[in-house]
Order: C-alpha cells, then structure tokens, then sequence
C-alpha cells in the first residue's frame, strides 16, 4: 500500500531542568490510513546536543502506542504502533535521559481515515445505526427462469450461482453448472430477465484438471463486471478434492466472450487469515466505485465475509480487520454461517444478499452499509425455502439489479439433489436506489 503522503507537523517543548534543559520534538503525520501502522519520530536535546541512549515512549489518547524506543547518537528514536480507531487523535511523546526525569512534548494531533485513504479511497465515516429498509420480495409465478439442462449434460443436474448484468441487449447470466461431478462455468442470454438462451453446449469455463494447477478440479462462482470497453469475469478454482480454492480472472470484450488471464489466481488465500478464513476465499462479489477502485467481497471456508480493493482488478489490499461480516450470534436461523455475498451500490453506500444457514438448509438475508466495511443487517432473511418442489431444500446466492421501479433478484434454489435458478421482485424505494 502507497504511504500518506501529508506533510509532518513538527511541535516542540523547552522544558527548565535543574541540571540543564531538555528539548523533546515530536514528529507525527497528520493523516494516516486506518490500516497503516502510526509511525512518530521523536527527537530528545539535552542541554543543547543530541541526548543518545535516552528512554523514549509515545501515547496515542494515554494509551501505549508500542513499544518504547532508545534514541541513536543523533537523538532520535522512532516509535510505532498500529490498530488506532477511525477519527482525531491525540498523540504525546515522553523522553529520559541518563541526566534528568520524564519530560513530555506538547500534544500533537493525529486522523486516521478508513482503509484505502492512503491510496485515494475515501469513505463515508458515519455507520450506520440501524437498517434504513428491507425489500420486500414475491417470487416470479413462472419459476424457476433457468432450469438444468439436459440429462447427462455439462449442466443436466444443477445450474447455480449466477451473475446477472444488464446489456444493450437485454441481460447476460453467467452461472455454475454440474452433471453431478464436479462445477464448471457457462453462460446465457436474455432479452428480458426471465427466458434464458444458453450460450453453446458446452461449458466456457472449466477445470485444467492438471495436476498441481490452482483450478485443477473445478471452477465456480462467476462475477461478471462491465468495465468500460471491457469485461471482467472474476470465478473461484479449486486445486485439491477438498479445498484450496483462490480466484481468478477472466476478460474480454463482450459479456459472453472472455479469455482467462489467470494462469495463477489474482486473490488468493493466505496464512495470516486462516485462522478466519480457512484454505479458501471464493465467492467474489465485486463493484467498481464510483472512484474507479475495485472492491472484492469474497468469501471464506470458515463461513465468513472478508474485503478487500484494488486500483486494476488484480493486486488487492486486504483489509487489516478482515473480516467484515460474520454470523449473529443472536440469530434464529443464519446457523453460525453466512456466505457468498451479492454487492450492489446505493444512493449512499452498499446493500449485499447473502446466504446464512448451515446443514444445507440455506436462506437469503440482507444486509446495507455505508462504507463497504461496517453492516447492518435485518434480523430475518428476506427469501426462505418453501414447498415441496425445486427450492423447498435451500435459498441462496442472489445477485441484485435494479430493473424499471423493481429490484429483481436471481438466486439459486435446491431440491437437496439438483438446483435452478428462480427470480424474485421488490417494489424500489428511491431514496436507496435513485
């Protein structure tokens, strides 16, 4: 991540000491990145030379900002420390010499901004106190819109997890299909959301099955993202029969015709967040701002949401307090799970679906931000399982669009054995969706 590039304050205090005086500068950025460390260089002056070997502490609101420094012959020492909450800050520094007791500097101030500001990104820094609204979803009378395809075809057992976006066209839905063995990806078409035409009969994404590959098993979980005159198609692979799965990109010029470029992923999971997130990050869900920086939800093989950005859509800055959505404890039916995030852009901020539940049983909830980072979410989901036919097993994975005065929603549904996709419509409120 880029440094803060503000101009340092320097503040100073001439302290009267019995044996001479002593000089504590303090030296604190003005701004730094709620995700950088703060880093303060403070300078001790001992009766009028550079005081070596003296104690140096510094705190940030009375509290430790790290560890105490010793300054160098020059008499400097530099002391950092990170974790500092969003907002002003206070910061103090405190010097003794081998010749006189703790002197302390003048107060110095300090803002940190939330993650990204050190590369441009800039938020809104009020949260959200409480869900301003909930859509309020009927199915479609003709589900399921995309059903699978023919028996002992790519996609003759489940088609599942699709990415919906609007063309000059009409829509295009790229989506995971299965013949019952492992997930492979295609694509179809629709003039209005709701007949589909697959594209071709056979899959447009699959596994390399080589082995040793990050995708060598399969693929799944399409995101498809217009970016200007291109594409981007953003997908999950998985290297071992039981996990190991990253993910990787695909681009191209037209919404139905992408090439991957991922010979290795472009976000993959890492050992600093296992401990949360397990050998995965799958699920993307990804928006280009309205500052042109990608944001990436994805999520993990522990059941839970983690964020990151980036300014090209392949080297990503994870956010230092990943993750930002977990399970409510408090609640009767998420199950100590939710997963596969569907982002959209608001008037203000951001609303997300996602799948919670567990032991298969999986429903749609609801969640709005206003930052990407802090959610407020509705207490019950917003699409359940129902019936005895092709959803009454699960619901899930259900991207957005905002269609004439609705909010359409795809999203998957399961019998326990095969899935289709369904669509369901919320009357808009348009001081959400303007």
């Amino acid at each position: 991540m880029a440094a803060a590039t503000a101009e340092r304050v320097m503040l100073a205090l001439l302290l009267a000491c019995p044996s001479g005086d002593v000089r504590v500068t303090l030296s604190v950025p003005e701004v730094v990145d709620e995700c950088e460390e703060l880093c303060v260089a403070v300078t001790v002056v001992e009766g009028g030379a550079p005081a070596g070997g003296a104690q140096v502490a510094v705190t940030v609101d009375g509290a430790s900002l790290g560890a105490t420094g010793v300054t160098d012959a020059d008499g400097i020492a530099e002391v950092c420390g990170g974790g500092l909450a969003v907002g002003a800050h206070t910061v103090l520094a405190g010097a003794q010499t081998e010749n006189e007791g703790p002197t302390d500097s003048l107060p110095a101030a300090v803002t940190v901004h939330p993650f990204g500001y050190a590369d441009g990104l800039l938020r809104d820094e009020t949260a959200l106190e409480s869900l301003p609204w909930t859509p309020s979803f009927t199915r479609f009378d003709g589900n399921p819109v995309l059903s699978p395809g023919e028996a002992g075809g790519w996609d003759g057992v489940a088609v599942a997890l699709p990415s919906v976006v609007a063309t000059d066209d009409g829509f295009t839905m790229w989506y995971a299909g299965s013949d019952g063995g492992d997930y492979v990806i295609g694509a179809a078409t629709s003039p209005d959301g709701v007949e589909w035409t697959r594209i071709g009969d056979k899959p447009l994404l699959t596994g390399s099955g080589v082995e040793g590959d990050w995708k060598r098993y399969s693929v799944n979980s399409p995101m498809i993202v217009p970016n200007g005159d291109e594409w981007a198609l953003f997908y999950d692979g998985r290297a071992e029969e039981s996990g190991n799965i990253n993910i990787g990109l695909a681009v191209g010029a037209a919404p139905t015709e992408v090439a991957d470029v991922s010979e290795s992923p472009v976000f993959r999971w890492t050992e600093g967040e296992s401990s949360w997130g397990g050998q995965a990050v799958a699920h993307p869900s990804v928006v280009i701002n309205d500052q042109g920086f990608w944001e990436l939800w994805y999520s993990t093989g522990l059941q839970k949401i983690g964020y990151a950005y980036s300014t090209d859509g392949r080297a990503w800055s994870r956010y230092c307090h990943n993750p930002v959505f977990i399970p409510d404890t408090g609640s009767t039916w998420e199950n100590g799970t939710v997963k596969a995030a569907e982002v959209i852009q608001t008037a203000d901020g951001y609303a997300m679906t996602y799948s919670g539940g567990g032991m298969g049983t999986f429903q749609v909830g609801w969640a709005m931000s206003r930052d990407g980072l802090h959610w407020q979410r509705a207490p019950e989901p917003i699409l359940a399982p129902q019936g005895n036919d092709w959803e009454h097993r699960a619901t899930l994975s259900a991207p957005l669009a905002v269609v004439g005065e609705e909010l359409w929603m795809w999203y998957t549904g399961t019998d326990g054995v095969g899935s289709s996709i369904g669509l369901a419509k919320a009357p808009i409120d348009r001081t959400v969706f303007p």
